[in-house]
């Protein structure tokens, strides 16, 4: 057998198969098909022991989760917001934090108290063992270029895996792919910079750790595989091209913390209202899937007050209504509630996408598995 059947098949649906396994779509069908075999001779099954933890980057805005596939629920709940996820998630934890804080002071742990009286408390969880001390700043040195130079990046790096990542024993990292321009413009924004080389030291000490011994690891050896991920990849995946999300218009190319697209005009625009369309999309996206049930299994712990915390910001973004219509009662104790929770889940588009990466990644395996059973003729040699 050869090639023949799926260089037979059209270019869209070359493209769409490239596109539901998580694959580039430009190329001709050769190339395309080429792709597919490739990716399919490489495929390693994702386990059910597998711990996926998904990075979406940025400085202030840090945000982390770690996932693990779980069973197919019995009674499949349909989300309101109709995606391509049909693979069910643990979710162990969720986190966002500012990196450009104090490193002890970064950790957000959400607690909550009786329904009474409901607050939430961030609280702090102290780095273990504390990050090396960087040299001494130089009194005549621009304060927040050092605050971002190397040596204090490659600390905060260093810190940031060994002490919160590691000790999540992933067996998958993901981190998303950031981009090296913003929409149009000459110049390349200092930020992107800043958020490029956390990016690249992330995958450097990843690198250098991997198969080493650690306490983070509980005394085994640390192995995992890295993935970058391409944030308008997972976004076309979400949300098509010409569903509202405007991936067409230079959107989800990847971000340094909620920088949007700049351009000129009309373009500069349309860009930005994609860009703010795609975000409002992809958290009503992770409110649906979390309210169904179904699809995103929380497990107890800081990752179920999260997701208790997610969703109160969602509601209170929707008009202030709990479920089923339930009004909240505007006292002084819900104008202080409301202001904790804003302060918890500021950035509810990052939040939404350190989980929407690993459960799409998740999808892609899936797909990839299930088309290689489908079309057994990818794993042949090929002909000369």
């Amino acid at each position: 057998m050869t090639t023949k059947p799926l260089l037979g098949e059209t270019g869209l649906t070359l493209k769409a198969l490239c596109a539901s396994c998580g694959l580039p779509k430009s190329g001709t069908k050769p190339v395309l098909v080429q792709r597919l075999r490739h990716a399919a001779r490489h495929f390693q099954p994702v386990p059910s022991s597998a711990r996926i933890l998904s990075i979406d980057m940025g400085l202030k805005n840090f945000a982390f989760s770690l996932i693990s596939p779980a069973p197919p629920s019995k009674k499949k709940t349909l989300s309101p917001n109709d995606t391509q996820l049909d693979s069910p998630i643990r979710l162990h934890a969720w986190h966002r934090l500012d990196l450009t804080l104090p490193t002890n002071t970064t950790t957000t742990t959400p607690q909550t108290t009786k329904k009474k009286k409901k607050t939430t408390k961030p609280t702090t969880t102290p780095s273990e063992p504390p990050p090396p001390n960087p040299a001494p700043l130089d009194p005549n040195a621009d304060p927040d270029a050092e605050a971002f130079s190397p040596s204090t990046l490659a600390a905060l790096t260093a810190d940031l895996v060994k002490t919160r990542l590691l000790p999540l024993r992933p067996t998958h990292v993901l981190i998303e792919r950031q981009r090296f321009r913003t929409g149009g413009a000459a110049p390349i924004f200092e930020w992107t910079l800043r958020v490029n080389s956390l990016e690249a030291m992330l995958h450097a000490a990843f690198a250098a750790l991997r198969g080493t011994a650690g306490g983070g690891g509980g005394g085994v050896e640390w192995e995992w595989d890295v993935t970058s991920v391409l944030p308008k990849t997972v976004a076309e995946f979400l949300i098509p091209v010409g569903e509202g999300a405007g991936a067409g218009a230079g959107v989800g190319g990847g971000k340094g913390d909620g920088e949007e697209v700049k351009g000129k005009g009309k373009g500069k625009a349309t860009a930005g209202k994609a860009y703010r369309t795609l975000k409002r999309g992809k958290v009503d996206i992770m409110g649906g899937l979390l309210e169904g049930g179904g699809m995103v299994v929380a497990e107890k712990g800081q990752a179920k007050e999260m997701v208790s915390l997610f969703m109160d910001g969602v509601e209170r973004r929707g008009g202030g209504k709990g479920k089923g219509g339930r009004k909240k009662k505007a006292t002084e104790t819900e104008a202080v509630e409301r202001t904790e929770v804003a302060e918890v889940v500021t950035k509810m588009d990052d939040l939404s996408d350190a989980v929407l990466q690993g459960m799409v990644w998740l999808q892609w395996r899936r797909n990839l598995e299930a088309l290689i059973k489908e079309r057994p003729e990818l794993l042949e040699e090929e002909k000369v």
